[in-house]
């Protein structure tokens, strides 16, 4: 080995262990999202009641902050600093099974949250699976925001974007009228967005929008498309709740693709990223195929059989030699 490639060398591994400290000392900022509470009869969408308990508790056990999304917000604009470790509580659809089984802990507990409501489902019959205006307007009471997620519900990618605008204003003034004043964030139907769709949602004046995949908050991110944390019985065991609290973000750099629908079975999606892709681990949900090739700090992935109508999440992971987890989520749907 020459002089000058033990010098590259030493460099390179001299910059690799800076980048990991550098990265170590990242917040971990996390938004957790809920959809049914005790309700067995669904169970992808269902977290039962005794385990929504233990996330809870374990939240104050550990004395970590939760706080109203209105915070991420100007953290997110830069407007204020965090916590070290902040976490924010979501839940989508305001099913019934919220009011009755996990309201009840948050407001005992006093913490904060965020419900986004399509108001075409609110209902006060006794039979109705969701949440009536009277229940919403008291869970508003309680440190509950009531947020948009559209009238309908249905998947924004699959109307014109005149009646996504429609649907986004509309709904904004059922909430407005029947809860009170509302801040305007956002989360799409299915976490599906487009760049067409999430320029719709920046016209109207939202402050930050919501998907579903996974992965922690980070500054300089798009802030009309958060990643989340889903968490049901099956991947909501009080182990990997401990893990996503500790989870801290795997930042990308010259991302390839930049929106999310696809029109395709076959995609080819690369970033960059400051750790070596040799030491970072992909993952692609629904059957689909992936092979991963590492090119320097060049992720590159190889997608194939992705089927017409179908979300798929993209994971990747790093874990350091301390056990600290590095994630990046990005979601795509084919349509065609």
């Amino acid at each position: 080995m020459t002089f000058e490639s033990l010098i590259k060398k030493t460099f390179f591994f001299c910059l690799f262990f800076i980048t990991i400290k550098a990265n170590a000392g990242e917040s971990n900022i996390t938004v957790l999202m809920y959809h049914r509470i005790g309700d067995n009869d669904y169970p992808s969408t269902n977290i039962s009641k005794e385990l929504f308990e233990e996330h809870i508790k374990y939240l104050v056990e550990k004395n970590i902050k939760v706080l109203p999304l209105t915070e991420l917000s100007k953290y997110l604009k830069k407007k204020i600093n965090l916590p070290k470790k902040t976490v924010f509580i979501t839940f989508d659809d305001a099913y019934k099974s919220f009011f009755q089984n996990g309201f009840p802990i948050l407001k005992k507990h006093k913490l904060p949250f965020s419900i986004f409501v399509s108001s075409h489902y609110v209902s006060k019959a006794e039979e109705s699976d969701f949440m009536s205006w009277s229940m919403l307007k008291e869970v508003s009471k309680s440190d509950g925001l009531i947020l948009n997620h559209s009238k309908s519900h249905e998947s924004l990618l699959e109307i014109d974007i005149q009646t996504v605008k429609k649907e986004i204003e509309q709904n904004q003034i059922e909430i407005d009228k029947n809860v009170g004043e509302q801040p305007k964030i956002f989360s799409y139907p299915y976490g599906e967005s487009s760049k067409n769709v999430e320029d719709v949602v920046k016209l109207l004046n939202y402050e930050i929008a919501f998907s579903q995949h996974s992965a922690p908050i980070h500054l300089d991110q798009n802030i009309f498309r958060l990643p989340r944390y889903a968490l049901n019985d099956e991947f909501g065991n009080l182990k990997r709740f401990k893990m996503i609290l500790k989870t801290k973000p795997l930042e990308i750099f010259q991302s390839s693709f930049d929106d999310a629908i696809i029109n395709t079975d076959k995609f080819h999606y690369s970033f960059l990223s400051k750790i070596p892709s040799k030491f970072i681990s992909c993952f692609i949900n629904n059957s689909a195929s992936m092979i991963k090739k590492d090119e320097g700090n060049k992720v590159s992935l190889y997608l194939s059989k992705l089927k017409n109508g179908v979300r798929y999440r993209i994971n990747c992971t790093y874990i350091d030699q301390m056990g600290d987890v590095f994630w990046y989520g990005k979601m795509i749907k084919r349509i065609n």
